[in-house]
């Protein structure tokens, strides 16, 4: 007889791009909805921090009849003990980056890097077969692909997944939120050591205003005007600087 296939899933705390209230993370909520459709009821729905985060009720309510609570200090690196918890899970489902944070993303890699095992990323749709994962990947500019890979597997899903994502008041109601003891097996990993620095600032390229008209403007849109110019080849470097300073003058991209 077969092992049955075990499947888990990471969600963590988004944020409303607007006004910054916690709520859940639209692409853990696409992954958790997708592993519902392979494992049902026996879905593991396992998030890593607070387990007082109010943005876990939402997940309740989206259809996690049961959220698994690792605690992990604030800043503190939650993939080492995620790899001693997870190493005997068949799939492991994450969004593909969180809400908020500059180093988003990395998670999945560095979760199959751990446990050395392949991982997908923008993932549509999953199909086990076999002992097999068959995955249809988001690519730019419309287009799918197809590929097949064999399990375990760490799968980052795309928030455009092919999912219906259900609100029940009820199910937040009576789902429950439960804190779980230390990973089992040896746990790797170190507190990370973060340093927090001023983003920097990025260079605005100089841009000629454009004064033309409505009309104008459209037309350049269809159509593929004859660029003019000036190319400098002959003359000194004080003679090609002068010209370059009078189109920057021309332009008002600069004041002397």
């Amino acid at each position: 007889m077969s092992k049955p296939l075990s499947v888990a899933v990471l969600v963590s705390v988004g944020r409303h791009p607007v006004s910054g209230v916690p709520r859940a993370c639209r692409g853990d909520a696409v992954a958790m909805a997708l592993g519902r459709r392979l494992a049902g009821g026996d879905l593991r729905v396992i998030h890593a921090g607070n387990r007082d985060a109010p943005a876990l009720q939402d997940y309740l309510a989206l259809g996690a009849g049961r959220i698994e609570v690792l605690a992990v200090a604030d800043g503190s690196d939650p993939a080492g003990v995620l790899t001693g918890l997870l190493k005997d899970t068949d799939l492991i489902l994450t969004g593909s980056r969180a809400e908020f944070g500059l180093g988003s993303g990395l998670l999945p890699y560095r979760l199959a890097h751990a446990l050395d095992r392949a991982v997908v990323n923008d993932v549509l749709d999953l199909i086990i077969e076999r002992n097999e994962a068959r995955v249809r990947q988001f690519l730019p500019k419309g287009k799918r692909r197809a590929i097949a890979t064999p399990l375990p597997l760490v799968a980052a899903v795309h928030p455009m997944a092919s999912v219906l994502l259900t609100y029940a008041h009820a199910r937040r109601i009576n789902g429950r939120i439960e804190g779980i003891g230390p990973a089992h097996g040896s746990i790797t990993g170190h507190p990370a050591t973060w340093t927090v620095e001023q983003a920097p600032r990025r260079a605005v390229p100089l841009r000629a205003q454009n004064n033309a008209d409505g009309y104008t403007r459209m037309l350049s849109f269809i159509q593929s005007p004859a660029k003019g110019g000036i190319v400098a080849f002959d003359g000194s470097p004080v003679d090609k600087a002068q010209i370059l300073l009078s189109y920057l003058r021309e332009h008002r991209l600069v004041e002397f």
